[in-house]
């Protein structure tokens, strides 16, 4: 049997070229396991004897309907454009009025973010800019 590959796991039939071809049954399930929160595809992907970069393939298929349809949770989760958007907290703003103290003192200017555990304090007058630099890096860190 020179230069014949045989399939031994029994999940996949091999072509004539020597690449497997996995059942649409055996895909979806493992593309439904890739979706599920806190699962690496890439020790999934091993665990099975796979190429990561196939298992992500078959999620994208997966989200995408190509294997049936997906279960609700699994699509939504999925990111737009592969970029997930960044949380973002509400904000507050108090007039000018309500920033004097019963003193009749004017308070300065001053902007607070609160993102997990961690606090940024910025005190004085603050311009688009500075406060966009800001956000952009937070929300790298994120």
């Amino acid at each position: 049997m020179v230069g014949t590959t045989l399939a031994t796991n029994g999940n996949a039939r091999v072509t004539r070229k020597g690449s497997p071809n996995y059942p649409v049954d055996f895909k979806r399930q493992l593309a439904a396991l890739a979706c599920e929160p806190g699962i690496s595809v890439a020790k999934l992907a091993l665990e099975h004897g796979l190429n990561a970069n196939l298992l992500f393939k078959w999620r994208r298929h997966y989200r995408a309907g190509l294997f049936g349809s997906p279960q609700p949770e699994h699509v939504a989760a999925a990111p737009r454009g592969g970029i997930m958007a960044p949380k973002l907290l509400p904000v507050v703003t108090l007039s000018s009025t309500a920033r004097q103290d019963a003193e009749g003192v004017k308070q300065s200017p001053a902007l607070e973010i609160v993102v997990g555990g961690a606090v940024v304090r910025v005190i004085g007058e603050v311009s688009r800019k500075v406060l966009r630099t800001v956000l952009d890096c937070l929300a790298e860190r994120a």
